[in-house]
């Protein structure tokens, strides 16, 4: 029987050291997705929990998290090196914190007592060492609700992108109303106002209703969509579309005169009016 010559020994062993190399490269790989993925969700929780502490009024405290490149750290209080309660969580070796990019320029977020709002707003990335691919954005809002994204975070100096749905359960039925009425403040110039027609937007039996427009405010384009998911003879769900690139004017909605939301500049804040119903964001 003919045996292998060297060569060939040479050749099979240098394809089975390939494809252990990809595999182990694979599974190296799917490891710190998983870490990067779990980190980051980490990170979401504590900051949660901070928020739910201060809203709770905790130690009669404000209650915060403290942000480096290798771990993060929940305290107690509005200074991290003056806190006399601290709970740090370090980071795997593979992850690591980059982009801190917060309102006030540092690497804390302070929540507030009762309200539980911030104005250390901004976001952060949580990342794979040296990977420009497997990223995760965490984003801090003003109203101290936090919630995490990708691939990356916005640049420096530039809005946040917030292009997520809002959808608000009414509660009542928009069949049969005569208008939207959008209104823009631009101070101190005065309030720029955009009538939309309900009849003209709506569909010939009355089951959906879809606008999308842009209005000059102060110079500059606010564009939005505003159409609904569901009509019926009792309620209307309203899906509000807003990115952050295309607005920085504060905006109230109203249909007739029943107030459904404020929008703020930071186009971030929404505050929900009386008819507005319940809102959450698909």
């Amino acid at each position: 029987m003919k045996g292998f010559t060297l060569l060939e020994l040479v050749i099979t062993v240098s394809i089975l050291v390939l494809i252990g190399s990809l595999g182990l490269a694979s599974f190296v790989n799917s490891r710190n997705v998983r870490l990067f993925t779990t980190s980051a969700q980490d990170v979401v929780s504590v900051l949660r929990l901070a928020q739910a502490k201060a809203l709770a009024g905790e130690d009669n405290s404000v209650w915060s998290v403290h942000l480096e490149q290798n771990r993060f750290s929940l305290f107690r209080g509005s200074n991290y090196a003056a806190s006399t309660l601290t709970e740090p969580h370090d980071l795997p070796s593979a992850i690591e914190i980059m982009n801190i990019n917060l309102a006030g320029g540092g690497p804390d977020v302070v929540f507030k007592k009762i309200d539980g709002r911030t104005d250390n707003f901004g976001s952060f990335d949580v990342r794979v060492r040296n990977s420009p691919t497997q990223v995760l954005n965490i984003t801090v809002e003003e109203s101290g609700r936090v919630y995490k994204s990708g691939p990356s975070a916005p640049p420096s100096n530039t809005r946040i992108l917030d292009t997520r749905h809002r959808s608000f359960n009414l509660g009542w039925t928009i069949q049969g109303t005569v208008a939207m009425t959008l209104t823009f403040e631009d101070p101190p110039n005065p309030n720029t106002i955009q009538l939309v027609p309900i009849v003209v937007f709506m569909n010939a039996d009355q089951t959906t209703f879809d606008w999308t427009g842009t209005v000059v405010v102060g110079g500059q384009n606010q564009t939005l969509r505003i159409h609904t998911t569901s009509v019926t003879g009792s309620n209307t769900v309203l899906s509000i579309d807003r990115d952050c690139r295309q607005n920085n004017k504060r905006m109230n909605i109203t249909i007739d005169t029943r107030d459904i939301a404020t929008y703020e500049a930071n186009c971030q804040t929404v505050t929900v009016g009386t008819f507005g119903g319940t809102v959450s964001e698909p």
